[in-house]
């Protein structure tokens, strides 16, 4: 008896706890909305924003749209991204959005449009996206995707311009496969539905070696490309005899000893070994399996 006395007694305490958080979001939401103190709405605003609750999402939202003071609306701002996620329902969703892209295009302090273009960044992929038409879609999609460098010696702009690199010479020598899909990247499961095959081509900085000999140096990078059938964002590649491969290529660069001359250097071996490699394996490699089916 005595232990059904505690339990009874715990979850009491729990459901009042629960209840006094609720009534806290409310009471906050309130203050955001209404209280005559710019401190005060700063102070709720600040609150709400550590809450993935609806109500507070809601209330956030409506506060970017309205809310007289612009760092009360840049709080709503850097809060929203956080507060919202695959678990928010879709009517509170599409408030925070929705008042994110107005604020983005039409609010008058700089700092918040800002604030909001960053925060829509970030919720890109929570956004429904529209399905493109069946005859949009391509019969085959190569999806290049990110480079890496192992060397750790690249320029930062390295690898971005790598992927650029091996994009420009898919598209240019393989007309026939698309490396461009409409609206945002498939799924796995939008792929099935228009009866489309993927592919990802990935680049690698592998190596990078710089030799100096007095106001000169010699620099050797290797650059790897794999191939693999790809299923989509949500899939993943998969490693299939015959239709996946990883092709590997190197070079060299003389250049001077300076730092600038060197950074110069490495970016302009990895990109020219790029280039190579992409059009003499990576090409003829990705026409013979989408050949193949």
């Amino acid at each position: 008896m005595r232990s059904a006395i505690a339990l009874l007694a715990a979850l009491t305490v729990c459901l009042t706890a629960a209840a006094a958080r609720a009534d806290a979001i409310d009471d906050e939401a309130a203050q955001l909305a209404s209280a005559s103190s710019y401190k005060r709405r700063l102070a709720a605003a600040l609150a709400l924003a550590r809450s993935h609750d609806g109500r507070a999402v809601v209330a956030l939202a409506s506060a970017l749209r309205r809310d007289r003071e612009a760092q009360v609306r840049r709080v709503a701002a850097l809060a929203l991204p956080k507060a919202v996620d695959a678990s928010t329902p879709p009517r509170i969703r599409d408030a925070a959005l929705g008042a994110l892209e107005h604020a983005a295009a039409r609010d008058a302090d700089p700092k918040v449009r800002e604030l909001s273009a960053r925060a829509l960044t970030k919720l890109a992929a929570l956004r429904p996206q529209p399905e493109p038409p069946p005859g949009a879609r391509p019969s085959v999609f190569v999806h290049i995707g990110a480079a890496t460098d192992l060397s750790s010696q690249a320029p930062k702009d390295t690898a971005p311009r790598l992927a650029k690199v091996v994009r420009d010479v898919v598209a240019r020598r393989a007309g026939d496969l698309s490396t461009e899909w409409p609206g945002a990247l498939p799924t796995e499961k939008q792929l099935a539905a228009s009866g489309a095959r993927a592919f990802i081509v990935a680049a690698t900085i592998s190596a990078v070696t710089v030799s100096r000999s007095g106001s000169k140096a010699e620099i050797a990078c290797t650059v790897s490309v794999r191939v693999a059938p790809w299923n989509g964002t949500d899939g993943a590649e998969r490693w299939t005899a015959h239709k996946a491969a990883s092709a590997s290529g190197s070079g060299k660069a003389l250049t001077g000893a300076a730092p600038a001359a060197v950074q110069g250097g490495i970016r302009d071996c990895v990109l020219a070994v790029g280039e190579e490699l992409t059009g003499k394996q990576v090409v003829p490699f990705l026409k013979r399996v989408a050949v193949d089916g």
